[in-house]
C-alpha cells in the first residue's frame, strides 16, 4: 500500500485534469521560488540570469502540469495565489533537499540513492556493505518526484517497481527480481478473519488503513495495489507511507496491505502476521535504474548482485533473473 509507492495520485475536484508531475522540471520550481521572493517576474529573471520571457515560460509551465494558478498580478506587484501559498511548503522543502545533495567528495567515489522510504531502509545497507570504497547517500522521494527529478543529476541510482520507461535516455533499467504483497494483521484480528485463505468479504468488514496523498492541503485517496478497491473498504486509519501504516495496524489492530519486505521486522516480532486471502497474488517487479553517464558498468553489476543478494535474504526465494 506504500504512499511513498503512489501512482500521481487523481484530481481533487470533479472534471479536473490529473497534475504532471513526472513532466516536472526542478528549473521551474527554482523560478517559482525565485518569483515568490522578488515579488516580480522582472526581478526573478535579474537573479536567474534569464530573460522574464523565459520565468512567464517557466510558471506557465507549471501551472500547466499542476493544473493550479500559482501566481496573481496586482499594482504591487506578483503575489502567490492561494493554490501557490498552499504548494510553497512543499516547494521549499523538496528544493532543500535536494540542495544537501552537492557532490563534495571526489569524483566517482560517491554514489547517491533515491527510492521511496520503504525501499531505501531496507536495501541500502544491503548496497553500502557491498561497495566498500564507496561513500553511499540515501534519499528518500515518492515515485513523481524520482521520475521529475531523474534528468537533474540529483541522484545516481534509484529503486522502484514501476514506469520504468518513463526515465530520460541516459538511464538503463534492470529487473532485479519480484516483491510479494500481503495483507497483514495481528495475531487477533486475523482469528476474527477466521479460517485461510480468508474470504475477500470478510476483509471489508475490517477497518483497513489506507494510503493518502496530501495536494494542496487535500488527503486524496491512492492506489495501493490491493485487489480490494477503495470503494469497497472499510476505511481506517490513513497514512502517507507504509511504515506509518504497519506501526498504526500493529498498535490499533487494523489490516493493512503492503510489501512483504516492508512488514518483516514486525511479522518477526510477532506483531503482524501475513494473512492469506482467496484470489489475492499481487507481485511487483524491482528494477534498479541507474544513470548510465555517471555510473560504471561494474559499478551498476556491484549494485543489482547486492541487491538480489538482499531479496533472498528478506524474501527467502532466489532471484531469477540473469546478469
Amino acid at each position: 500500500m506504500p504512499s511513498d509507492r503512489v501512482k500521481p495520485p487523481p484530481s481533487s475536484r470533479p472534471g479536473r485534469r490529473q497534475p504532471r508531475y513526472g513532466d516536472m522540471r526542478l528549473g521551474d520550481l527554482f523560478t517559482f521560488l525565485s518569483v515568490h521572493r522578488s515579488s516580480s517576474v522582472t526581478g526573478a529573471a535579474r537573479e536567474l540570469r534569464v530573460t522574464p520571457s523565459q520565468v512567464s515560460k517557466a510558471i506557465s509551465r507549471l501551472e500547466e502540469q499542476l493544473n493550479v494558478r500559482l501566481l496573481s498580478r496586482g499594482s504591487r506587484g506578483v503575489t502567490l495565489s492561494e493554490e501557490g501559498r498552499r504548494l510553497l511548503p512543499f516547494v521549499e522543502d523538496a528544493v532543500s533537499r535536494l540542495r544537501l545533495l552537492g557532490r563534495e567528495g571526489a569524483k566517482g567515489t560517491d554514489l547517491t540513492v533515491a527510492a521511496p522510504s520503504w525501499l531505501i531502509h531496507n536495501f541500502l545497507p544491503a548496497i553500502a556493505a557491498a561497495m566498500p570504497e564507496l561513500r553511499v547517500r540515501g534519499l528518500e522521494l515518492p515515485p513523481p518526484l524520482l521520475r521529475a527529478y531523474a534528468a537533474e543529476n540529483f541522484y545516481d541510482v534509484t529503486l522502484v517497481t514501476s514506469d520504468v520507461e518513463r526515465f530520460p535516455g541516459a538511464w538503463v533499467s534492470t529487473r532485479v527480481g519480484d516483491l510479494d504483497y500481503a495483507l497483514f494483521a495481528t495475531p487477533a484480528t486475523a482469528e476474527r478473519l477466521g479460517p485461510t485463505p480468508v474470504d475477500p468479504s470478510r476483509v471489508r468488514a475490517v477497518p483497513m488503513v489506507t494510503p493518502i496523498f496530501n495536494l494542496n492541503g487535500q488527503f486524496i485517496p491512492v492506489d495501493d495495489d490491493c485487489p480490494l478497491p477503495h470503494s469497497q473498504r472499510n476505511v481506517g486509519h490513513e497514512a502517507q507511507t507504509i511504515g506509518t501504516a504497519l506501526e498504526l495496524a500493529a498498535t490499533t489492530g487494523q489490516i493493512v496491505f503492503g510489501p512483504k519486505v516492508a512488514a518483516r521486522r514486525f511479522v518477526r516480532a510477532g506483531a503482524l502476521i501475513d494473512v492469506p486471502v482467496q484470489g489475492w497474488n499481487v507481485t511487483e517487479p524491482l528494477y534498479l535504474v541507474s544513470n548510465s553517464d555517471r555510473v560504471l558498468s561494474r559499478i551498476e553489476k556491484g549494485i543489482v548482485r547486492a541487491l538480489r543478494d538482499a531479496l533472498l535474504d528478506l524474501d527467502g526465494k532466489p532471484a531469477i533473473i540473469p546478469d
